[in-house]
């Protein structure tokens, strides 16, 4: 039986959508199968999107056997959804109407539809399923649609310092048209939202203490058993000003913006050679990704929800949790199973 849920706040969901071109599928990370601690089979995918010439964006799936799995229909009547439990080894074969697979939507293949067109052969599979068929599927080359959740973690590093995980998990893997960055036609699409608790903003600066020109927002994010700290940065000024001026620290808001990778180079001096050096540019340590804000939902701004009372009482708990859990060993527990309301209006541009 799982444990009860240590807190009562409402979590802050994010969600992300890239479109570019497959890499890493000849890497050995791409697909893994292993065991559980408890023997159960688990498979694990991992490849990049590349969204811009030489900028990737890399997506993780990871799914395992379970005991059961659900399906997920629209009660008109009740007008929410409904769920239906199913048992692991029936759920190729369950069939009711209406009714679909939580997990994740693949297609990465072709078919004739009843019309006699070519589309993608979409296909509902539990995430363990979905990492075969991508496995079996995903080439390097080839041009996708990827949307998904993210997932913020964090970990003790032998410092004793925490660190935050952020990892980005897809619920839809698809083909799309030709991906060619050469075209003048072609969108860039990074993008993310992402529902925060506020804390703060300020300017950002550089290793050497000067401003950047940017600004850092610093946020917590609540997930079902856990509280994370969280980072993005604002580039445009006015915007900043505004989020100044109307959301305080324990503020919930919804913010969006573009996913962006950085590769961290410095300019290096060749001397081994004749007349002037010649400076080049060196990569100092592996790419980072960046969520960079470029709008501000208002009418998602909350002061009640995640108050500073609510947040503190939250994370003593989860203290006192964590600090049981190291006393006397640990468990295994799955969340609930939510949606992410993304239709909020007039965003702040």
């Amino acid at each position: 039986m799982a444990k009860e849920r240590p807190i009562s706040l409402s979590e802050t969901k994010g969600v992300f959508q890239v479109k570019g071109i497959v890499t890493g599928c000849e890497s050995d990370s791409f697909y893994k199968e292993s065991k559980t601690k408890t023997n159960r089979a688990m498979r694990t995918l991992s490849f990049g999107v590349e969204y811009q010439e030489g900028k990737v964006i890399y997506v993780r799936l990871q799914g395992m056997e379970l005991d059961n799995v659900y399906f997920s229909a629209f009660d008109p009547k009740a007008n929410k959804s409904v769920t239906q439990r199913v048992d692991w080894a029936d759920r190729f074969s369950f069939r009711r109407e209406g009714y679909r697979i939580i997990g994740c939507n693949v297609g990465l293949r072709k078919k004739i539809d009843e019309n006699g067109r070519t589309v993608n052969d979409k296909k509902y599979l539990t995430d363990f399923d979905a990492c075969k068929e991508c496995a079996d599927n995903l080439k390097d080359g080839i041009s996708v649609f990827v949307k998904g959740n993210i997932e913020y973690s964090s970990f003790t590093d032998n410092e004793g310092d925490k660190r935050t995980y952020i990892r980005l998990v897809p619920n839809q893997i698809s083909l799309c048209g030709t991906v060619d960055f050469a075209d003048e036609n072609y969108t860039i699409q990074n993008d993310f939202g992402q529902h925060i608790v506020f804390m703060g903003i300020d300017k950002e600066k550089s290793e050497k203490g000067t401003d950047t020109g940017r600004y850092l927002v610093t946020a917590k994010v609540v997930n079902y058993n856990s509280i994370e700290n969280a980072e993005f940065i604002l580039s445009n000024s006015g915007l900043a000003k505004k989020i100044k001026s109307h959301i305080h620290p324990y503020t919930h808001v919804k913010v969006h913006g573009h996913i962006e990778t950085v590769i961290q180079a410095e300019p290096v001096d060749i001397e081994d050679c004749w007349g002037e050096s010649d400076a080049m540019m060196r990569v100092i340590a592996p790419s980072r990704r960046e969520f960079i804000i470029t709008g501000v939902t208002p009418s998602t701004i909350d002061r009640e929800s995640h108050s500073r009372d609510k947040m503190e009482e939250a994370e003593s708990r989860l203290a006192k949790e964590n600090k049981a859990k190291a006393d006397f060993g640990g468990y295994d527990d799955w969340g609930e199973i939510s949606d992410l309301d993304d239709d909020d209006e007039s965003p702040w541009d």
